[in-house]
Order: structure tokens, then C-alpha cells, then sequence
């Protein structure tokens, strides 16, 4: 593949910050403008001047990515601009919010947020569980309700996919042939998959219960897990109470796989509570569940759990999930309250105690009242964020302004995530459906795989940090500038959008704006126009790519090593040639090349690649 032009590069580089537009401010809801009225009140008295509020093309691009994952198209931003409606703001986030992206991305965050990396193992189907999750936003289940139905689930784990299946995609259904002996004959009604979140760490009980914890109530317990701390509420004994909880919680193989079928599919699992302690055996916890056994098992709060064994976890998630817990309610708006603005309340988002206070407490009691009230609704609770003027400032800062951004007087620049990263990259290009053509239906697999190799170049420990700049490492960028995904999109393949763009009636100025909107969900300014106008005009060679010019195949995808450090998820060998990229050096050779056409596809990489592209801002 051929070097971009160096001009194109440099103008990557030089987009974020511009194209300013008229401000268009949507009508908050009433409980957005009582958050907003704290917020200003804090601003007021610390002499902060907040920024001004960003413009239509701004927050659509913003709720778009938050909300779905992904950029607006072209079309929605151009109807969107020219909207005079007042309220276009709120239908705009109503719409992304009843779309079907929304339970697609959601799916992908929780299950990230609830089953970490995912690693091979026997007992766990991934795949199920992430069908679950799926199932839960598409219905817009309680948050309350989506809680209880994770930490009470009992019932079978999996119909036995195989593990590629299970480690593979979020809607993945399996493939095994009815007539596999290695299938079990499971009906997949009876399946459910949130159980397979009680696998995932079945190992040990305190993880179960220090993660529960964590998450579902912003407390961690971990520490005390091993011994009391001097200077923290919990003590090992509340820790071993807690845990106690979850003890009784055992996974039973199937019928099908008791002789050995195990080692060619997942193991279907029944996972109930029993009423004798387990040990002796690793799965489901071993010696470890001893000291666990011995405790009396109680709430955070130090509730007994007076229910018989068999019914400790409904006790539990009835405790967890009342509107009295000083826990539930706030963790969650807070760390909705970060997702969407950058920073939360408390930081880390999962960190609550005395010693830990939160930035405006008063503004999160009442986000977390609100969501109560409203019966823990996930759509009310974001529409209100999307609705307050918070969210909807600009991220540019003004001169009097806090340093750290504390008080969210400017929106916080958030990189890309992976997937974000490329659904966004994919939908910019309108290469979806040629994706699934080259990919023989299989494009679920490849975008995978990139995401893999992205993850492990761009992981970061803290992901919902604020970086004030593009702070990108050298591997980094050269990724972005070398894979197939970037390279191969901006090829005029037919079909995708710039063999669309490059049809369009009209001149450069046309074609441009079209870039610009597909890319950046915004129009070039005079100053852009102008320059991508000398750019596109301006002599230039030809450059035809060559057979060495085609970069080797990838690693072969290893998922054993997924998310071991310094693996990639790749293993020893050689994949297969990137497809995108065999493409576009196909059609460049059959088919040579004008200047001008060359000339846009290196603008359109530099939009790809600009920093304004790679951030919600």
C-alpha cells in the first residue's frame, strides 16, 4: 500500500476545535434543570465561568456515540442541522434510545463491565450470556429487576456451543448440527444465560461477592477479604458474611456431558443453590468456601440473612435492590454519570466510603432519587443526563475555569473505545455490506479480530479518564494508519462512500462537505473548504500499488492468549491476507488510479485518522 499524502497528514492533525456553529439549546427536563441548578450554584460559588454550550452538529455526533456506539450518518445530520425545532434534541436522543443499536452497544459495556476479558474455560458460554444481556436492553428491563434476575439466576447454562461460539460474537447463535453427538439435547428456551455470569468466577466465592459488591453498589470490599484495615468501615468479617451469600451456588453438569464430551464444547451447567457446603471441588470453590461456610451470612450493612440457604441470594438481591439502599441507586447514576460526562461523582466510579466523598453529593441524591422515582429506569436516567446542561457544553474550555474539570464545566475529551473505534469506522465508510460480502458472511469474525489487535494498542487502566489532548503512542498510530480497516475503506470499491462520493453530481466543494459530514458529522469550514479545494487540485503522480506493496497476514488469532500481557490474543503462524486491503490492491490494479481519485482517498484517510474523529468531544 502507498504512503498518504504528507499534506493529508498534517491535516489530520489540525481538525479538532473546528467548524463552530450557532448554538442551538434543547428545553432540559425538570429533573435535568434541578441538577443543573446545583451545578451552577457550585460554579457560581467557586467563580468558575463554564463553557459555551456546543453546537447542533456537536451534540449529535456526542449523543450518537454515548447512546449507540457509533457516528450519525451522513442524511441524520444533515436533517438534524436543519431542524428549527426546539425539542429536536430530546427526539433525537428519544429515537437513538428506541433503536436497535442501543441494546447492541449497551450489550457490549455490560458485558465488558461484568465478565472482564474472556478467557476459555469448560463451563462458561459467553455467548449466552451476552445473549442475555442483549435481551435485558432490548426490552428495557428495570434496572432493579436486571440486578436480581444476575445475582438469583439458576438454570441451565448453555445449549453447548463450541468455544470459538462462545468466546465469539455478542449475537452469535450456535452452529453444531442437531445430529452432533457432542450436543447435548438441550431445548434453548430452557437456557439462561445470566448464570453464566455465577461461572465465570465459581472458582471463588469472594470474587463473586467482591465484584457484586463493587459494581452493583460502588463498595469495595476486596481489601478486607485477607484482613481488617485500620482506617476503613469494613472488616473481614463482613467480608466473610458477604461472601457467605453466594457459597451455596454450584454449577451440575448435564446428563449429556458426563463422559467426556466436555473437551469438544462448553459444559452445559444446571446452576442452583444447594444445602451442604461444597469441598474438595475447584469449580465451585473448593477448601476456599470453608471460612465462608463458618459466617454468618449478612447484608453490607450488617442485615442478617435469615432466610434458609437455599434462599440466600433472593434475600440478598431484595436487600440490594430496595429504594432504602444508600448504595444501589447512587452507584449507578454515578457511574451512568461518568459513562456520559467523562467524570463521576465519586472517583473511581466503584469507590464509595467516608474517606472517598463525592463532588456535589446533593446533585447525585437527587439523580439517584430521580431514577428511583422514575422505577429505575435506564432510558429516564440518560435521557435526563442527555437533557442537562452539563452534558451539552462545549468542550472547549473558558479562561476561568477549573484545571482538573471537576465540575464538568466543560465536556471532557473521550477517546474512541475499540468497538466504538470501528463501528464508527465501518458506518463512515459504508462498508457494512461489503464487509459481509467479502467476509462470506462472516464480518462479525473479522471486525473481531481487529477489535483484538486494537485492544491490546490501545488499552488503557482507566478508560473513563480525561485526556486534555491526543496523547497516542507511536504503536498507536501507526496501527491506525497501517490496518486494513482504514486503508482498505477509503478505496472506491463499489458501493462504499467514496465510490459514492465520487458519483456525486457537483464539484469538489460538494464532495467535500459530503466527507466532512460522513466523517465528522459536521460541515468544513471556509478555511477547511478552501485548503482540501488547493489540495484536491494541486498536481500530483500516480502511485500504483505493487504486489510487495500488499502488507503480510496478521498473526493467526490465538483466543487461549486473549488478554494475556504482551499476546495480542494472537498465536504462532500466519492468518490469512487482510481482506480489505486485498481489495483495494486488486481494484488499484485492474483498475488504474486518476490523481484526483487518489487525492481523495488520502483526504479521507486524514479525516479517519484525525484526532476530531478518534474522540467524543
Amino acid at each position: 500500500m502507498r504512503f498518504r499524502g504528507v499534506f493529508a497528514a498534517l491535516m489530520a492533525f489540525c481538525l479538532l476545535g473546528a467548524g463552530r456553529q450557532a448554538v442551538a439549546q434543547s428545553t432540559p427536563s425538570r429533573d435535568a434543570a434541578a441538577i443543573d441548578q446545583l451545578i451552577r450554584a457550585e460554579w457560581r460559588k467557586r467563580g468558575i465561568t463554564p463553557a459555551k454550550h456546543a453546537d447542533d452538529a456537536r451534540y449529535l455526533r456526542r449523543v450518537y456515540l454515548d447512546i449507540t456506539g457509533t457516528i450519525p450518518p451522513e442524511q441524520v445530520v444533515s436533517e438534524f442541522m436543519e431542524d428549527r425545532s426546539p425539542d429536536k434534541r430530546a427526539r433525537a436522543v428519544d429515537a437513538l434510545l428506541d433503536s436497535p443499536a442501543y441494546a447492541d452497544h449497551w450489550t457490549y459495556y455490560w458485558d465488558n463491565v461484568l465478565m472482564g476479558k474472556a478467557t476459555p474455560m469448560a463451563t462458561v458460554d459467553y455467548g449466552a450470556f451476552r445473549r442475555w444481556l442483549h435481551d435485558e436492553f432490548a426490552r428495557n428491563a428495570s434496572y432493579d429487576k436486571f440486578v436480581t434476575d444476575l445475582i438469583t439466576a439458576t438454570g441451565l447454562s448453555s445449549t453447548g456451543p463450541t468455544y470459538q461460539e462462545a468466546l465469539g460474537f455478542a449475537m452469535t447463535k450456535p452452529t453444531m448440527a442437531a445430529d452432533d453427538p457432542s450436543r447435548p439435547k438441550i431445548d434453548p428456551a430452557s437456557v439462561n444465560g445470566a448464570v453464566n455470569w455465577h461461572l465465570r468466577f465459581a472458582a471463588s466465592p469472594a470474587d463473586v461477592a467482591g465484584i457484586a459488591s463493587k459494581i452493583f453498589l460502588g463498595v469495595q470490599i476486596q481489601c478486607a477479604q485477607c484482613h481488617d484495615h485500620k482506617t476503613e468501615k469494613w472488616k473481614q468479617a463482613d467480608f466473610r458474611s458477604f461472601t457467605a451469600c453466594f457459597i451455596q451456588t454450584v454449577g451440575v453438569p448435564t446428563q449429556g456431558y458426563m463422559k467426556g464430551q466436555a473437551l469438544k464444547g462448553i459444559v452445559p451447567l444446571n446452576v442452583r443453590d444447594v444445602n451442604f457446603p461444597v469441598r474438595g471441588n475447584k469449580m465451585n470453590g473448593g477448601e476456599e468456601r470453608i471460612p465462608y461456610v463458618q459466617a454468618v451470612p449478612a447484608t453490607l450493612d450488617g442485615t442478617p440473612i435469615t432466610s434458609g440457604r437455599m434462599d440466600r441470594r433472593k434475600e440478598l438481591a431484595v436487600w440490594m435492590t430496595a429504594k432504602q439502599n444508600p448504595w444501589f441507586a447512587p452507584a449507578l447514576v454515578n457511574r451512568m454519570w461518568a459513562r456520559f460526562l467523562g467524570r463521576g461523582f465519586v472517583e473511581p466510579i466503584d469507590d464509595f466510603r467516608p474517606s472517598n466523598p463525592a463532588v456535589l453529593p446533593e446533585a447525585m441524591r437527587q439523580l439517584a432519587a430521580d431514577f428511583t422515582a422514575h422505577g429505575n429506569d435506564l432510558k429516564t436516567l440518560i435521557k435526563t443526563i442527555c437533557a442537562t446542561e452539563a452534558y451539552q457544553l462545549s468542550s472547549v474550555p473558558q479562561g476561568n475555569a477549573d484545571p482538573e474539570n471537576t465540575l464538568w464545566e466543560h465536556y471532557r475529551l473521550k477517546p474512541m473505545e475499540v468497538n466504538v473505534m470501528v463501528n464508527s469506522l465501518i458506518s463512515a465508510t459504508n462498508f457494512s455490506p461489503i464487509l459481509a460480502k467479502i467476509s462470506g458472511g462472516n464480518a462479525e469474525q473479522y471486525t473481531a479480530r481487529l477489535e483484538r489487535l486494537l485492544t491490546f494498542t490501545f488499552n488503557t487502566d482507566e478508560p473513563e479518564s480525561e485526556q486534555k489532548e491526543f496523547e497516542g503512542t507511536i504503536p498507536q498510530a501507526l496501527l491506525m494508519l497501517n490496518n486494513g480497516l482504514t486503508n482498505g475503506t477509503v478505496s472506491p470499491i463499489p458501493g462504499s462512500a467514496l465510490s459514492e462520493v465520487l458519483a456525486m453530481p457537483g464539484g469538489d466543494a460538494d464532495r467535500i462537505n459530503s466527507l466532512y459530514l460522513r466523517t465528522l458529522a459536521r460541515k468544513p469550514t471556509a478555511t477547511e473548504l478552501t485548503r482540501w479545494t488547493e489540495f484536491l487540485a494541486a498536481p500530483r503522480e500516480v502511485v500504483i500499488a505493487k504486489p510487495g506493496d500488499l502488507p503480510p497476514p496478521p498473526p493467526r488469532p490465538n483466543p487461549a492468549m486473549a488478554g494475556k500481557p504482551g499476546q495480542q490474543g494472537m498465536g504462532a503462524g500466519r492468518g490469512a491476507a487482510d481482506p480489505l486491503q486485498r481489495m483495494a490492491f486488486v481494484r488499484n490494479r485492474n483498475n488504474t488510479p486518476t490523481a484526483k481519485q487518489q487525492a481523495y482517498e488520502d483526504m479521507f484517510w486524514a479525516l479517519l485518522n484525525s484526532s476530531e474523529f478518534l474522540f467524543n468531544h
